[in-house]
């Protein structure tokens, strides 16, 4: 009988943080773990804001600093409590959720304190040296706590804790270290929620972790195994299978109110760059095409074969690509492979798996957009670094995901931009962060393989020398809500004065009616993927990372 009674509690709670019952930190893992539910708009209704060490004299685009990159060791400010001295690094009014917590540390061994103090209560809930919380498995197993890439030096990866804090009233943070006064380099950013006034949260404590125990690890383990959740559903299969000629394309269309589940094909057996990125993916829901993306781009393996596993898309070492994105529509869908290369393509393994699907006020279309800054500078014609618009959406959605692809020429770190996203007409970044890498929750731009259920780098031998980088984030409980805007730029800010291949993607969903600047550009994805150094540079080098001679013609104003 308890069992049952625990059952039946658990399935209870599986919708609270979405149908207005209590948000508690197993109903926050169970809407982490529920692939519909990034798709609903949010309920209760939430704001997403990013609290970081970001360099404070980064103040606005018109003014001195905006590209300023000292990013470590900032805070909001220093308390003394009695005879410790506590940085803080979050002060937060509740209803509210910790939702993701990234940190990385130099000129240290990691042994500050941090320390979390929640209600306002004098003695914290959370405290142990920094990285023990994170990714130390102090508070829970992967992948809830985990550090990026296990390749790297522990004190040189990126630790993060995906384990949810809610509170109902206050949240502090502080992190203790008389090192942190004396050259400690300590970089953070954490995400947090902010419920409507009256949401009703249950405010997190380690006897409710001890609690929800088995639970917990119930899910930990769903998480880790990244399925895609197929399981249960009624589903109707459509094959892909063919051969796309050059300038043709194959379409495929669904009726009825339902949603996608599983997207997955083979191009040419993985082993056709060009295919990978020439080969369009084009997705119309009810009348809005929200999607047009190159297939390597959209399965998160750019344009060169890169196995690994996500909780929303994997590739395989054999050459197939899958998505779990749940696509909803309520009438219909339609889906076009569109060949853009010289040569054929042979699709296999392909299929479009749909379930039943319940529309209501809440439903959003799911939506993908590319471009590509193709043979672009790294500096305007005077020398300064600049923003580079992934996406600018008008309607009221979610930010679920985001990637780039990127073929570096110079032996140097290309990625020290920040990500810079501004909702609903908000006149400084609700986020805005400490750099490329930090954003991809890894560290100190090592080019080290991992993957996460939300972050990878299936390809990083680009990160310091010539090469290909890929570097994939998608969202579930850091998913970013907007009503009327949302625009996310990230600095393109490389150590070297040279010129790149640079492609990022972005995901989301939006209402029906919602608007992207993010359109067809057949032209981009036409043109041959570069493979060496010699596909993007001048042939005539000097210096490393400097060009000799003419310089290419591309402006900053072609970038939006």
């Amino acid at each position: 009988m308890k069992m049952r009674l625990l059952g039946a509690a658990c399935a209870m709670m599986a919708g609270a943080a979405w149908s207005g019952e209590t948000v508690t930190t197993l109903s926050l893992l169970r809407e982490m773990t529920d692939r519909e539910a990034v798709a609903r708009f949010p309920d209760p209704s939430y704001t997403s804001r990013q609290f970081g060490s970001y360099d404070r004299d980064s103040v606005a685009h018109d003014q001195p600093g905006w590209f300023a990159n000292d990013d470590r060791s900032q805070f909001l400010r220093v308390e003394t409590n009695g005879v410790q001295r506590e940085c803080v690094m979050l002060d937060a009014q509740g209803p509210g959720a910790i939702v993701r917590f990234w940190v990385t540390v130099a000129n240290t061994d990691g042994s500050g304190i941090l320390r979390i103090y929640l209600d306002g209560r004098k003695t914290p809930e959370i405290e142990g040296r920094v990285l023990d919380v994170l990714s130390g498995g102090q508070l829970c197993g992967e992948p809830l706590s985990s550090s990026v890439s296990v390749k790297t030096d522990y004190l040189k990866r990126g630790h993060n804790l995906y384990l949810p804090i809610p509170y109902a009233r206050h949240c502090l943070i502080t992190y203790e270290s008389d090192k942190v006064f004396k050259g400690e380099n300590f970089y953070y950013n954490i995400e947090c929620r902010t419920y409507e006034k009256g949401t009703d949260v249950e405010t997190f404590s380690l006897a409710a972790l001890r609690r929800d125990g088995l639970a917990v690890s119930e899910l930990r383990r769903k998480l880790a195994g990244c399925g895609l959740g197929l399981d249960g559903l009624k589903t109707q299969a459509v094959a892909l299978d063919g051969v796309i000629g050059p300038g043709e394309a194959a379409t495929y269309r669904v009726e009825g109110s339902r949603a996608v589940r599983l997207l997955a094909m083979d191009l040419n057996g993985g082993r056709d760059s060009q295919a990978l990125r020439s080969t369009i993916l084009e997705m119309t829901f009810d009348g809005e095409q929200t999607v047009w993306v190159p297939a390597g781009d959209f399965f998160g393996t750019g344009y060169k074969l890169a196995p690994y596993r996500m909780w929303h898309t994997q590739v395989s070492g054999g050459g197939l690509m899958e998505s779990a994105w749940v696509m909803p529509f309520k009438k219909n869908c339609t889906l076009t492979l569109r060949n853009l290369g010289t040569n054929a393509v042979t699709v296999s393994q392909g299929v479009l798996v749909t379930a039943p699907w319940r529309w209501t006020s809440r439903s959003m279309h799911f939506g993908a957009g590319w471009t590509e800054l193709n043979r672009v500078s790294t500096r305007t014609k005077s020398g300064d670094h600049y923003d580079v618009n992934y996406v600018t959406l008008e309607g009221e959605g979610v930010l679920v995901g985001t990637g780039v692809t990127l073929f570096n020429t110079a032996r140097t770190w290309w990625g020290e931009g920040d990500e810079k996203i501004f909702t609903d007409g908000a006149a400084f970044p609700t986020h805005i962060g400490t750099g490329s890498e930090d954003y991809y929750c890894y560290a100190w731009g090592n080019g080290n393989f991992f993957d996460h259920p939300f972050v990878a780098q299936p390809e990083g031998v680009g990160a310091n020398s010539y090469g290909l980088v890929i570097n994939l984030r998608n969202r579930a409980l850091d998913a970013i809500p907007f009503h009327k805007r949302l625009q996310f730029d990230m600095e393109m800010w490389h150590w070297a004065d040279t010129v790149v291949n640079y492609a990022p993607i972005t995901c989301w969903y939006m209402k029906p009616g919602g608007v992207s600047n993010r359109s067809a550009e057949p032209a981009l994805a036409a043109l041959p993927v570069a493979l060496t150094r010699r596909d993007i540079m001048p042939l005539t080098l000097c210096k490393e990372g400097v060009i000799e001679g003419e310089a290419l013609d591309v402006s900053v104003d072609q970038i939006g």
